[in-house]
């Protein structure tokens, strides 16, 4: 049996709008350019899903691996505290098991975005847009 992965796309959440519509339009943006995958998006407050919800999401999808990834510029409390508890995550190996269609299904937890080359072109490219 091959995989299936699932992604779960975690974003803070906020009572404005805008906040969960861009998450979901980057998870919407990996759906469409990776549709091998399976992604669902959960928010940590203010809005929904959360977290908890959106990996009852993945029932009925088949997945056999999720990996759970932050989008968040930089870590903090949410990261590295509410998220791994959550999702159940052993402390010492950021992993865990949920269960999905009655199997036991590995969890793994991604970095937040971070400093990354990527990023920082992004910035620049922004900065240029209003020079």
């Amino acid at each position: 049996m091959s995989e299936k992965i699932g992604i779960l796309a975690i974003g803070h959440g906020s009572r404005l709008p805008y906040n969960k519509e861009v998450v979901t339009n980057i998870a919407n943006t990996i759906a469409e350019k990776h549709p091998e995958y399976v992604i669902r998006t959960g928010f940590m407050e203010n809005c929904g899903p959360s977290v908890q919800e959106a990996m009852k999401e993945f029932e009925g999808t088949g997945v056999t691996r999720i990996a759970a990834v932050p989008v968040f510029l930089a870590s903090g409390i949410h990261i590295t505290e509410d998220i791994p508890e959550i999702l159940k995550l052993d402390p010492q190996t950021n992993e865990g098991k949920i269960e999905v269609d009655g199997n036991e299904v590995p969890v793994v937890y991604g970095k937040p975005l971070g400093n990354h080359e990527m990023l920082a072109d992004l910035v620049f490219e922004r900065a240029k847009e209003v020079i």
